[in-house]
């Protein structure tokens, strides 16, 4: 049988889109709502350090550098430890974050290493709960310590799965960033994402409004609060952007 006899293979690009396709529809909606849920965590975790673990941010590493900064004060020394504390962890995730190679198939709407990481995350926030309700929600120094680093890893990792994932330049543990393209948008009349990243801006305010009335309310279930609003973030993933298998064409019989 001749080359040109021969039955032609299926066409390669079509067969990596169909391994592209994402179980859920259209990837960059869904990336986006991961997003919104990794915002709302974050706001939640900074709402419950700030409160409870000494006016120290584990997301927001804008004002802890701020914080390291400002000499004087009551306790001003412990300050200036939980702050600096909370910026080397956080920038610890980071490195870390961006250090994790993507070893799934190239052709995936989704990112691998993404998923990997928020998986990461959500065992982080586990041991933050754990390790809050085994202190009756009023930890001592050294506790509060290790309550920062184990919050401040898992914001930092999440800041980097965040800037993997790249959607019109979001954020989701700090939207100082975000606030600023967005009133830059509003400015230029130019509408594309706006509407994207006013919630953005709004979901860390929420988290940290849900987080701040359960620490009054309920303090030793203030800790499940950052995971509940963070678990959604994996659970969209795996239920929209995992992408479908291809079907393999059926093999005919050599006659």
């Amino acid at each position: 049988m001749t080359h040109s006899d021969a039955e032609p293979p299926p066409p390669p690009a079509r067969e990596a889109a169909s391994a592209a396709s994402p179980a859920g529809g259209d990837p960059r909606r869904w990336s986006y709502v991961v997003l919104v849920f990794l915002t709302l965590g974050a706001g939640a975790m900074d709402g419950v350090a700030f409160l409870a673990l000494g006016g120290v941010f584990t997301a927001n590493m804008t004002g802890n550098l701020i914080l390291v900064a400002l000499v004087g004060g009551e306790n001003w020394q412990i300050r200036v430890i939980r702050s600096g504390l909370a910026c080397v962890i956080f920038s610890l995730g980071v490195f870390i974050g961006f250090k994790m190679p993507d070893r799934g198939r190239g052709n995936e709407a989704w990112p691998l290493a993404v998923t990997r990481l928020l998986w990461v995350c959500l065992a982080l926030h586990v041991v933050f709960l754990t390790g809050w309700i085994l202190c009756d929600a009023a930890p001592g120094p050294s506790s509060t310590l290790l309550l920062i680093a184990v919050a401040s890893c898992a914001m930092g990792l999440q800041a980097a799965a965040a800037r993997r994932v790249n959607v019109a330049g979001i954020t989701t543990t700090f939207v100082t960033g975000t606030l600023t393209s967005l009133l830059q948008s509003l400015a230029s009349r130019r509408t594309a994402d706006t509407l994207r990243r006013a919630v953005i801006v709004l979901a860390l305010a929420v988290g940290a409004l849900c987080a701040s009335l359960v620490v009054h309310l309920a303090p030793l279930w203030a800790g499940a609060v950052p995971l509940l609003l963070t678990i959604l973030a994996p659970v969209t993933v795996v239920t929209r952007l995992r992408p479908r298998r291809a079907r393999r064409p059926p093999t005919g019989t050599a006659g």
